[in-house]
């Protein structure tokens, strides 16, 4: 075999390689919670596959020694299943990764008692270079967060101090978050970043204090300029990591420092210790609602440029109104898509997109419209739906109007203004605030948050 005919299977094995890790990435997004999914599997890199050996790479201790011990096994398994013979798979640490902005870089303690570190120690897990600015998609449910975040990449410190960033999964919290650290790293060379996760920042206390290396990792924490917490939430029932993140969380603001946060759900709806509620709610709060269908279709059309995809217009609204409430749920419906083209050396086409998503992703939604949602409502509520479009303030009246409000916007692609025009000719301002009520409601009150559930899936779409 000749050196070209060697070079050529070897690209050709590595190819395979990629294509398989991009299915193993989809399936581990389903058995891995989000940050460590973003934190510590998405960021490793397959490099290379040398008979029955692969290596992968990542950028960190941290993750390296968290990928051996939690997911190796699965990983090596969704690997052999999709290159068809058993394999031996090794995690390496990166030697330098250029491509990285991150001025923070985390690290893993090798052994008990080590060395003593020196002052400029790193605590950061890795920012993802893919996650900027440029390629966020900007739409009516996330305006409001873009905004904040790029005021506070432009000026930090100075205003929404801190920004709380709240809404399902796979809607852009992280996104906007890894694009704010990298636009200040650079444009404002020498500011101190770091990115944690509540996960992450529970395992760097917990290994602090059985280390004996409390005062380090509060000097450590309280030396930075921005810190970057998604998913606050993981907090919630450990007390004592909980007050630490406290005394952390004052020292950093109190110097005047940018923080931005990020959960699941609101502040208020966090069981968490007051006195944190109080100085979250003290600050920017925006949420980010399921995209609708143009904002979909955009994000399709960006991550296609990005992959160097070409896809039709027909083939981009089939997968938009095929996944209406998961951005992440999108980008790997193109993924798959895109590996199972190059596999089969194949056009994508609608008819190839229907016969391989709609295996991983379900059937398409039903088409539900303004009259379906109101007609449902009505009947559930024993109400007209000439009052439900009326203008009587009575509380019989009043709730089911605000329900059918909150079940347009999460059930439909209608904007704000449409919804309002369903209603009798309401405005936006009137929808978001009937929709919180809503919102506010359901977090209180079990029985009527099963009755919107309930509702939700009768209509046709997902769970209220």
């Amino acid at each position: 075999m000749s050196d070209q005919q060697l070079q050529l299977g070897m690209d050709d094995a590595l190819l395979a390689l990629r294509n398989a890790w991009d299915q193993a990435l989809e399936v581990l997004a389903e058995h891995v919670n989000k940050p460590s999914f973003e934190s510590w599997i998405k960021t490793a890199k397959p490099v290379s596959i040398d008979g029955d050996l692969v290596r992968i790479t990542t950028g960190s201790r941290f993750a390296k020694h968290w990928l051996e011990s939690k997911h190796l096994q699965l990983i090596k398994e969704i690997l052999e299943t999709h290159l068809g013979r058993p394999l031996k798979v090794r995690v390496d640490l990166a030697e330098d990764n250029q491509d990285e902005p991150v001025i923070l870089a985390d690290k893993l303690p090798a052994k008990p008692n080590p060395q003593p570190k020196h002052d400029d120690e790193p605590i950061s897990l890795p920012l993802n270079s893919h996650y900027s600015f440029d390629n966020f998609v900007v739409g009516p449910t996330n305006r409001l967060a873009h905004a904040c975040a790029m005021a506070i990449a432009e000026n930090p410190g100075k205003t929404y101090n801190p920004l709380f960033i709240y809404g399902g999964a796979g809607l852009g919290k992280t996104h906007l978050m890894h694009a704010v650290g990298q636009a200040v790293s650079a444009n404002i060379p020498g500011t101190r970043v770091a990115y944690v996760s509540g996960e992450a920042f529970t395992y760097h206390y917990i290994t602090s204090l059985r280390e004996h290396r409390t005062a380090e990792f509060r000097r450590q924490y309280r030396s930075i300029d921005l810190w970057l917490v998604d998913d606050i939430h993981f907090l919630i029932g450990k007390e004592r990591t909980e007050e630490e993140f406290f005394h952390t969380y004052n020292a950093i603001h109190d110097m005047g420092k940018q923080i931005v946060l990020t959960s699941d759900r609101a502040p208020k709806d966090l069981q968490l210790d007051s006195r944190l509620l109080s100085r979250f709610q003290a600050g920017m709060l925006a949420d980010i609602s399921p995209p609708d269908l143009e904002t979909r279709m955009a994000i399709l059309q960006t991550k296609a440029h990005y992959e160097n995809m070409t896809l039709s217009d027909d083939v981009i609204l089939y997968i938009a109104k095929l996944i209406r409430s998961n951005i992440r749920q999108l980008e790997g419906a193109l993924i798959t898509l895109h590996a199972y083209a190059s596999l089969m050396k194949t056009s994508v086409t609608t008819s190839l997109a229907e016969k391989v998503l709609s295996k991983h992703f379900g059937e398409s939604a039903p088409v539900i419209d303004a009259q379906k949602v109101l007609q449902e409502v009505s009947i559930r509520f024993h109400v007209e739906l000439t009052d439900l479009k009326g203008k009587c303030r009575s509380k019989d009246i009043v709730v089911p109007r605000q329900v059918a409000m909150y079940l347009m916007r999460r059930l439909t692609d209608y904007s704000l203004p449409t919804i309002g025009r369903a209603i009798g000719g309401k405005d936006h301002t009137t929808v978001l605030h009937s929709c919180k009520k809503v919102e506010e409601r359901m977090a209180s009150d079990r029985g009527f948050a099963s009755l919107i559930t309930d509702l939700s899936a009768q209509i046709g779409g997902t769970q209220g």
